[in-house]
């Protein structure tokens, strides 16, 4: 027990530098191991954390020459798709902020066990909570470095790090993607089974919360069968959704921090502050029609004519990519459509859409498969912009003929693009932290 309060106490010291949502309680620094201090190290600011990688990539926004230079120079290679877009002196922090909260949760779970209360429902409420963060981190590394369901007939064998030991002397091992598929599973099954009730704060994951992040996975997988269970379970712990008529549009972030649609609380690690390198992508913007509050909500058109993203869940310029009611409610009717359920899943869709457009808004008709899917997967769009979902929609549905996707920028009037068969679809591990293994 002596090794472990150390290496308890030293993380609380490595982590007191992250700043976001930083009140600790002393007592549970001084007693290292103890239940309050499991849960205080998972309430560092830094679970709360994601990559913003996956914004940078994704075609809901462009830049123009001048906005370009303002990129860090792997932006801009992420910008432009390219093939080793990480030098060796880059220091992605949102790789490291993945490993660190996997490293955070083995702390806590290797703790747990030779804690004497681990049987308790406080102690299962923290067990979950680790692996629920744990099973995230390898799910946001899965979506950036890892074989997508458009590369599967490539014969691509990329493998990331797994760490199953807190242990720095030992070497991680390198694993594939069914492996950390695997891995992911388990640990948000095992969450499952542990958690219950509502969290204290949002920025805690709760039982709702993990059957989200499974129907938010399930379906990125390509896996509609398990989506549907995951986000019908969801949808039955109830999930309320915000009426947008009710928001200022005058105020520059007219959507509430922690609205009631939050089921949990993350924010991206990057933020994109300047007007003309983060311009709204011109066919994103034109899919909203006049009865649609989004448009004015979500967008503002700058004097210079920029139209940019204000309508993050966070309720200020960071972005937000957590997990919410909409996204549920979206996972839940294209996976009722691509199981038959025509009828359900219109009314669920509609039920959402009631509170996102003016009384001027006519309720949406399901014909057939083909057309329902064309209007769930725009719904998405115009719905979820900039909350990292984008770059994972894209991997999925390029499998499908009828939703491939090319896409392209231009910088310097030259023109760069990103095909369906693309093998930029997986980033390499960045050159620093490839060093080490």
């Amino acid at each position: 027990m002596k090794n472990t309060s150390y290496i308890l106490a030293l993380a609380f010291m490595l982590l007191s530098c992250t700043g976001f949502l930083d009140e600790r309680p002393s007592k549970a620094i001084d007693t290292p191991g103890s239940l309050e201090s499991l849960q205080s190290m998972l309430d560092y600011g830094t679970m709360n954390f994601s990559a913003g990688m996956n914004i940078m990539l994704a075609d809901e926004y462009f830049t123009d020459d001048a906005g370009f230079l303002s990129f860090t120079p792997w932006h801009q290679n992420l910008y432009l798709w390219k093939a080793d877009p990480f030098e060796l002196e880059d220091q992605i922090f949102e790789w490291r902020t993945c490993y660190n909260q996997i490293q955070i949760s083995n702390l806590v779970l290797e703790a747990l066990e030779k804690n004497e209360e681990k049987r308790s429902d406080i102690a299962n409420q923290i067990k979950g909570t680790a692996l629920f963060y744990r099973a995230n981190a390898y799910y946001n590394l899965y979506s950036l470095y890892m074989e997508g369901p458009n590369l599967e007939s490539k014969g691509l064998t990329p493998k990331i790090p797994v760490r199953n030991s807190t242990s720095i002397t030992l070497s991680p091992e390198l694993a594939g993607t069914e492996e950390i598929k695997a891995v992911i599973r388990g640990d948000l099954e095992e969450a499952d089974r542990l958690m219950a009730g509502d969290p204290e704060y949002l920025t805690r994951p709760s039982l709702k919360a993990v059957k989200a992040l499974k129907a938010r996975i399930y379906l990125s997988w390509g896996d509609y069968d398990n989506a549907l269970i995951a986000s019908r379970e969801t949808m039955a712990l109830g999930l309320v959704l915000e009426d947008y008529s009710v928001y200022d549009h005058s105020i520059t972030y007219p959507i509430e921090e922690f609205n009631k649609e939050t089921i949990w609380y993350v924010r991206s690690g990057s933020s994109f502050s300047s007007q003309s390198g983060f311009q709204v992508d011109d066919d994103l913007y034109a899919l909203y029609d006049t009865s649609d509050l989004r448009r004015d909500l979500f967008f503002i058109t700058r004097p210079a004519g920029y139209v940019n993203f204000r309508g993050s869940y966070t309720g200020g310029i960071t972005h937000f990519t957590g997990l919410a009611s909409d996204e549920v409610y979206l996972t839940y009717s294209e996976c009722l459509i691509r199981t038959g359920e025509l009828e359900q899943a219109e009314q669920v869709l509609n039920e959402l859409l009631s509170k996102r457009h003016s009384d001027e808004f006519i309720p949406e008709e399901f014909l057939d498969e083909s057309q329902a899917l064309k209007i769930i997967i725009e719904e998405r769009r115009k719905e979820l912009p900039f909350r990292g979902l984008r770059w994972t929609d894209l991997r999925r549905l390029n499998a499908e003929d009828r939703f491939r996707e090319t896409l392209k920028r231009t910088y310097e009037g030259q023109e760069y693009s990103l095909s369906p068969e693309s093998d930029q679809y997986i980033l390499p591990i960045p050159a620093r932290e490839l060093s080490f293994y």
